[in-house]
């Protein structure tokens, strides 16, 4: 599957900004909306009529998390011209699936000031999904009259997934496999990045979290520009968390790393005992470095950056990697391939209003 990343810039308050986003990515949410229609009912059985009744409970979860956010989705449905519950439905899509599927996807990996060769901070994402959704995929700049301005990676028609705020704070998330597909929450996890993202330092969305658990079984890495840090896992059993340190570089699969909680997913361990072999490097490190660690395609279809597998077209867990985000979390920018990192070049987004054109290349490592 091909498309392009939609670059938008959004200003304004909730509602406004949510209607922008409506109005411009109106066509892609469209595709969106139909493609999930379709894989609901194929592999889920599964109709309209009982996506949105599925989607209706997470709205007033939504509302008491964060008002601001409500006002937003409510602005992408009328800017795009859709029901409140199928632009619900967008941003469910991971927990209505994940309660008939179990699905293994995304890395991330955590890089402290005292490894990088300048001293900053940096997350990194790579963001796993089906390749249908290489066609409504989009970069948010927002500049915000009511929350704190954000720069975000998503699906169209969602408010947010992954990305950083005008504070320096950065969050990135991978799905959990766990005894039970439910945490102790009743979040959507987009919601729980957004509310995270609102929040101006680590402690805030700390308490957060605890306070607006997710539904689904996720991890999440949070960091700062000063190079704090923490991977919070919201597991079947509560929230576990642990502090990230200066000094280290740490990884995130699909399994916790921080109890006991089995692993049905064995690509997930894989995936870990490779990032354990990249991240045996001498230090300090780049940012290159990192893209190219995210680029990985060593043990193929099980690799960091995820090829799709033609011969699981027809399956649920045909995934790729959508794209591999790098985010600097001290000079507030965000370095993102527009598709597969092993192919593909990085390219730089900042808040500043005229992108440079820079970028650059991470070849996959082979070996």
């Amino acid at each position: 599957m091909t498309g392009s990343l939609y670059f938008i810039r959004l200003s304004g308050n909730s509602r406004e900004r949510g209607i922008q986003h409506g109005r411009l990515l109106r066509e892609p949410i469209q595709t969106a909306i139909d493609f999930y229609r379709e894989l609901f009912n194929k592999h889920l059985g599964i109709d309209s009529t009982e996506i949105r009744r599925r989607s209706v409970r997470y709205i007033e979860p939504t509302a008491q998390t964060s008002p601001e956010l409500l006002a937003e989705y409510e602005g992408i449905a009328e800017g795009s011209r859709q029901t409140l519950e199928d632009i619900f439905a967008l941003s469910g899509r991971y927990e209505i699936t994940y309660e008939s599927i179990r699905l293994g996807e995304c890395s991330n990996v955590f890089v402290g000031p005292q490894c990088m060769v300048h001293g900053h901070t940096l997350l990194g994402q790579n963001w796993e999904w089906r390749p249908e959704v290489m066609a409504f995929r989009a970069v948010i700049i927002a500049r915000c009259d009511d929350l704190p301005d954000h720069i975000m990676v998503t699906e169209c028609g969602q408010p947010g997934k992954y990305g950083l705020n005008e504070y320096g704070l950065g969050v990135a998330e991978t799905g959990l496999s766990c005894a039970s597909q439910r945490s102790v929450g009743d979040n959507l996890f987009v919601v729980v990045m957004r509310k995270m993202l609102a929040c101006r330092g680590l402690d805030q969305a700390r308490q957060m979290v605890h306070r607006y658990p997710p539904e689904a079984t996720i991890s999440f890495f949070t960091a700062d520009g000063q190079g704090h840090g923490f991977n919070l896992e919201a597991l079947p059993s509560g929230i576990v968390e642990r502090e990230f340190s200066a000094d280290e570089i740490d990884w995130h699969t699909n399994h916790s790393r921080l109890t006991e909680e089995p692993c049905l997913f064995g690509d997930s361990l894989i995936r870990g005992r490779r990032w354990e072999e990249l991240i045996d490097v001498a230090r300090p490190v780049t940012v290159p470095l990192v893209g190219r660690w995210l680029a990985d395609s060593a043990n193929g279809y099980n690799s960091i950056c995820r090829a799709p597998d033609p011969d699981r077209a027809q399956t649920p867990t045909f995934l790729q990697t959508l794209c591999s985000i790098v985010l600097d979390l001290t000079t507030r920018e965000m370095w993102i391939s527009d598709g597969l990192s092993s192919q593909m070049p990085y390219q730089r987004v900042g808040f500043d209003k005229e992108q440079p054109r820079s970028s650059f290349l991470a070849v996959a490592q082979q070996t």
